[in-house]
């Protein structure tokens, strides 16, 4: 009976292993995966690799004549830089060990680099690289140089501290990243480095600095030096720029970096003059990080795919050549439990032949192996193609990429690229509008209205010339011998008359704004009519500029945040300028500043609705003229602003600005003081709230 029993429970064990065993690893990962919209904003996407192997040592023996069986186990301790060689050999800066440790391509145990005496000894190093000659060089960040050894192990060489003026003898040099081109080339980089890498000849000779960090622009510095003594200066922290975090290099020679506590330019690429040759652009995710990214590793594989690590959030990020993020992947673990795929504190990052990924962890003294799903593999291969410039070639992988994962907007790029290279603008438009990309979107459209206008334009020749015609006719018939009359508005309907106040407020100001205060013209609900019309201007033109003028993602706009930043600064203003101008002994009365405050608006909706639908047959070549009128529209609203103020208050103009300057002033303060009071108030009615349901629950 006990085996009867035992045999249909062994064959349901079996075929829940198996049942579990078919389960894609894509889908069992142990973090989200993300790819980005144009918006920046992240969409959840299939995991583009997977964990499937944890290093951590333990298999590393080595002798101890101490120990019973001549041999301890010494696992890693801090592993920091790593490096891949031609055959897949895994190299690991073990920097708590002082030594770099040597797997194969199947990830066992080969051997440990680095002396116990002597000058082949290391003391945490924190970089590695394998040179296509076989050499390793070592970033011997405890001995301030660069560790040089062969193939077989051997210590050949250091580099130290380069003896030349240029390099100052007061700047450290402690490597903790080192990367060499085919002419033996060293590019280092160091702790403190703010100068960039320092360049080393073969033969040991200082070449210069590449690759530095601007200082950016600090305004408390700056106000810092407007208001500090010399001596208040003396004693401030020096600003320099930030230092390169870690270098490689690829196989043209081009030099890449990694900068940490920056959001902006964490990745940078230079060619051998020492020009940044990707976008200067924040490469980390704002939507996940709560600090500053802390890019610490990068690598680039033979098509120039660009993977980087971030040690802050734990996350892997991946690029095309050119600087797009294609997904996200990874991410820190709540507790300091140690699971495959889960990096603690990211401290360096290698990449295979084949495609696999090592990130190393310092936290937890371990090695995290990812292979690249299926979905990975599609696109890499439609970018190498797209990268390519073959883009037909590569349309059939992005629509396999689109059937994986409908909301990958790069695949709609490709698709789009593929259709313009055809001469399929409409097709390539959609595509690009599905993307939202605005420069590919403007090309093909570009292309399209002049197929159009080449089809169509005797037809539309004509159409403006009979309406020019018409018009003519009708003005010499029967418009040109009618009577002239100024029609009055108020006559027809009070509020009517009011709205149209609005062009005498356009046409003149002064005398417009002066019969808002003196005349009684404009009402509060002509006011509140024109603050809406701006209003509906602005979703307008939120819902309706064209693609390649827009600056918000319509799909993601919330009308009580627009309302907010619309209305609300408008309303605050108003209040803000009665208040200064009643301390300034100002003219006008709250309900004249309401008003007239509303007729400054008007330029906004004169010229931005025409403008909006404009936009739509315009492209890129045309947005010097689209921006022009813009501004015009904003600049204006602001003259009738400034115009109003010394008009309704009766002030001089010298008197106006120093009431504006406050006016401004004061919008900030209110506003800061009505967060304020918000904040608490929310504060309040959830204390209040836990107090009901805590004595709701302690009482029933």
């Amino acid at each position: 009976m006990r085996r009867l029993f035992n045999l249909p429970t062994g064959v349901v064990i079996m075929c829940m292993i198996l049942a579990l065993y078919c389960i894609p690893v894509s889908g069992a990962v142990p973090y989200p995966s993300y790819s980005f919209d144009a918006w920046g904003q992240p969409v959840v996407c299939p995991a583009p690799y997977a964990p499937i192997m944890m290093l951590d040592g333990f298999d590393i023996l080595q002798e101890d004549r101490w120990s019973l069986t001549g041999y301890s186990v010494v696992p890693f301790s801090q592993p920091s830089g790593l490096a891949v060689d031609l055959k897949d050999h895994l190299y690991i800066a073990d920097a708590g060990n002082n030594r770099v440790v040597e797997y194969d391509s199947q990830f066992n145990y080969v051997r440990s680099i680095g002396d116990s005496s002597g000058p082949g000894r290391l003391s945490r190093p924190q970089g590695v690289f394998v040179h296509e000659d076989g050499r390793i060089f070592v970033a011997d960040t405890g001995n301030n140089r660069v560790a040089v050894f062969s193939h077989e192990g051997e210590f050949i060489q250091a580099y130290g501290k380069p003896a030349s003026q240029i390099f100052g003898t007061d700047y450290r040099f402690a490597p903790v990243a080192v990367a060499v081109d085919h002419r033996g080339t060293l590019f280092v980089a160091t702790e403190g480095g703010y100068r960039g890498l320092v360049q080393l000849a073969a033969s040991g000779e200082f070449l210069g600095f590449i690759g530095g960090n601007q200082a950016g622009f600090d305004l408390l510095w700056v106000l810092k030096q407007i208001f500090f003594t010399e001596e208040q200066l003396s004693r401030e922290a020096r600003r320099v720029p930030r230092s390169p975090s870690s270098v490689t290099i690829d196989r043209q020679g081009l030099i890449y970096t990694t900068t940490i506590s920056t959001n902006n330019g964490q990745i940078k690429r230079f060619n051998i003059g020492g020009v940044n040759t990707l976008p200067e652009k924040d490469y980390g995710a704002w939507y996940f990080r709560t600090g500053v990214s802390m890019f610490s590793g990068v690598v680039v594989n033979d098509q120039g795919l660009i993977t980087a690590v971030d040690t802050a959030s734990g996350q892997v990020y991946q690029y095309t050549p050119g600087g797009d993020l294609l997904f996200v992947f990874g991410g820190r673990g709540i507790a300091a439990v140690e699971r495959m795929g889960v990096i603690h504190q990211a401290a360096g990052i290698a990449m295979r032949s084949d495609g696999t990924l090592i990130v190393s962890d310092s936290r937890s003294n371990t090695l995290h192996v990812f292979q690249p799903t299926e979905f990975a593999n599609l696109v890499h291969q439609a970018v190498y193609l797209f990268e390519e410039g073959k883009y037909d070639e590569s349309a059939e992988y992005w629509r396999e990429v689109l059937r994986r994962n409908s909301n990958f907007d790069f695949a709609h790029r490709g698709l789009g690229m593929a259709a313009y290279q055809n001469e399929e603008y409409h097709e390539a438009m959609k595509h690009f509008y599905l993307a939202q990309y605005a420069d590919g979107y403007s090309d093909a459209f570009w292309w399209a209205r002049r197929a159009w206008l080449l089809e169509h334009f005797d037809t539309v020749i004509m159409i403006l010339f009979c309406l020019w015609i018409g018009y003519q006719v009708i003005n010499r018939l029967f418009l040109r011998h009618r009577p002239k009359k100024k029609r009055d508005w108020y006559q027809a309907n009070r509020l009517l008359g009011d709205l149209m106040h609005a062009k005498a407020v356009i046409t003149s100001p002064s005398n417009g704004f002066y019969d808002v205060r003196w005349s009684g013209k404009g009402s509060w609900l002509a006011a509140v009519v024109i603050v809406l019309l701006a209003f509906a201007t602005k979703l307008f033109t939120l819902y309706y500029t064209n693609l390649v003028f827009m600056s918000v993602d319509r799909n993601r706009i919330n009308l009580t945040y627009e309302a907010l930043t619309f209305i609300l600064p408008w309303l605050i203003w108003v209040i803000a300028n009665y208040l200064v101008s009643a301390l300034k002994e100002g003219e006008g009365h709250f309900r004249d500043v309401f008003i007239a405050s509303s007729y400054a608006l008007v330029p906004y909706i004169l010229i931005m609705i025409p403008l909006t639908i404009i936009s739509n047959v315009m492209t890129n070549y045309e947005a010097t003229v689209y921006h022009f009128f813009h501004n015009v529209a904003l600049l204006w609203c602001g003259l009738l602003f400034f115009i109003m103020v010394y008009t309704v208050h009766n002030y001089e103009v010298l008197e106006a600005i120093p009431n504006c300057v406050l006016s401004v002033i004061m919008m900030v303060v209110l506003g800061a003081i009505g967060g304020l009071v918000i904040g608490m108030t929310f504060n309040v009615a959830d204390f209040a709230l836990g107090l009901y349901k805590e004595v709701i629950f302690r009482v029933f």
